[in-house]
């Protein structure tokens, strides 16, 4: 599944060398120990999809959304925010939804040769994991933390690596899509 539209597991450790705070972590982190948190974030995101599909195998995500209390809300809008196209937020809290960018996942869908259905359902799984971080699962940002600052020997305050929880939303609907075998027949579609 090389054509695949999210990472793979060996590409996660790209994804983390591009965050923010990526040379805080080369600053305690061999590349066997960054190599260690990519994987970890990887895992935690594969077993949430295991796991995930026990419970609602081939279901479209629309249905496990609802399922899940998350109201999805389809945006005609192509969502570009400094610079960078955004195809879905998830809003987490007491109004649990999400928001598909539905002229931003057009362009996606294009770019990646895949039919509106199956870009929406993606994406949707992919926030999907997000909501997982906030009600059952913890944030994958917050496997691990590095210091916010540091002066000489003394270090203040601590953050979490937001790619990690980006790692573990491709994972989950990277490992979801192999276990419907998207690839082999068309993706669920919205009842």
């Amino acid at each position: 599944m090389d054509d695949f539209p999210f990472m793979s597991r060996d590409q996660a450790i790209d994804e983390l060398k591009r965050d923010a705070v990526y040379k805080k972590i080369c600053e305690y982190e061999d590349e066997q120990g960054q190599l260690a948190i990519a994987d970890k974030a990887w895992e935690t995101g594969a077993q949430t999809a295991q796991k995930a599909w026990e419970k609602y195998g081939d279901n479209s995500f629309f249905k496990i959304a609802s399922d899940l209390g998350v109201a999805v809300e389809h945006v005609h809008e192509d969502y570009i925010l400094g610079g960078r196209r955004y195809f879905s937020e998830y809003y987490s809290g007491t109004d649990k939804r999400i928001k598909l960018y539905t002229l931003s996942i057009r362009k996606w869908a294009q770019k990646h040769d895949l039919e509106r259905e199956e870009a929406e359902e993606l994406i949707l799984a992919h926030e999907l994991y997000h909501h997982y971080e906030c009600t059952e699962l913890g944030l994958t940002s917050k496997q691990y933390l590095v210091h916010i600052l540091r002066i000489g020997k003394f270090c203040f305050g601590k953050t979490g690596v937001r790619a990690l929880s980006e790692i573990g939303a491709c994972a989950f609907a990277r490992t979801y899509y192999e276990l419907l075998g998207w690839d082999k027949h068309e993706p669920p579609t919205d009842p």
